[in-house]
């Protein structure tokens, strides 16, 4: 027996009321932009990226950082994963990251506020910034492309996103006295008898702790970065400068 023909018109415009119901659906809205977000990084687009996030975490990257992140995996698909005070959470699985989570807001527009593979991209930021800082401290922060500013009152530079803290001083005035005085110390150990050390830290060792200090010595202005013996010289390969060491009388 044949289905009546209004019997299928029902049917189909049951199921167009359907699909445009679920289009219109604030998880359907919420999981495409979580997706058209994810997949404008993905390829490199980091102005659209950018355009979907709101205005605060905006403002810490430049669309063309954004642009060079090219590569960063976006899920095949997005689910509701709860809220919390950074908004609707949505999640993702991917073979690189794990679960992505992706915090959107809701108003006139659905905006991107956090993003868990742009925070752990963020750990490295004062990294790109400090370098960036010491070989153009007049220029950008290479993260938010906002310009550096300067302490008049101390000549550091800082960074309007705070990746360097309290400031950077660019001056290696610091370090240079600093390397003065270890390279006098590792004199007065090879003059006390001791022999030459193959690295900053073997002055203590050698000396069983007479001359040094246990692990060594870092830079002043990067903590990070610890002195080497090279060239009969104490360098920072931070400032990239070096002291000599004075010969043992």
């Amino acid at each position: 027996m044949k289905r009546p023909f209004w019997l299928a018109g029902i049917a189909l415009v049951f199921a167009a009321s359907l699909y445009t119901a679920r289009q219109n659906s604030t998880g359907f809205k919420l999981r495409e932009r979580a997706m058209e977000y994810t997949e404008a990084l993905e390829s490199g687009r980091g102005v659209d990226a950018r355009a979907m996030m709101s205005p605060a975490t905006a403002a810490g990257f430049s669309a063309e950082f954004l642009s060079g992140l090219t590569g960063i995996e976006a899920p095949e698909n997005f689910v509701f994963h709860g809220t919390d005070s950074r908004g609707i959470r949505m999640a993702g699985e991917t073979r690189e990251y794990g679960t992505r989570i992706v915090w959107l807001v809701q108003g006139e527009e659905t905006l991107v506020v956090h993003d868990t593979a742009l925070d752990n991209i963020l750990g490295n930021a004062v990294f790109f910034c400090r370098d960036n800082a010491m070989a153009n401290p007049t220029g950008s922060c290479p993260v938010s492309g906002e310009p550096y500013l300067c302490d008049l009152s101390t000549g550091a530079v800082l960074c309007p996103q705070g990746h360097l803290g309290d400031g950077l001083l660019v001056s290696s005035n610091g370090c240079s006295l600093r390397r003065d005085s270890v390279a006098a110390e590792i004199t007065a150990c090879t003059g006390s008898g001791y022999p030459w050390p193959v690295s900053i830290e073997d002055i203590y060792l050698i000396s069983s702790g007479e001359f040094g200090r246990r692990g060594g010595y870092r830079c002043p202005d990067n903590g990070y970065k610890y002195y080497e013996i090279r060239d009969g010289a104490v360098y920072c390969p931070f400032h990239e400068e070096a002291t000599p060491i004075p010969a043992a009388e």
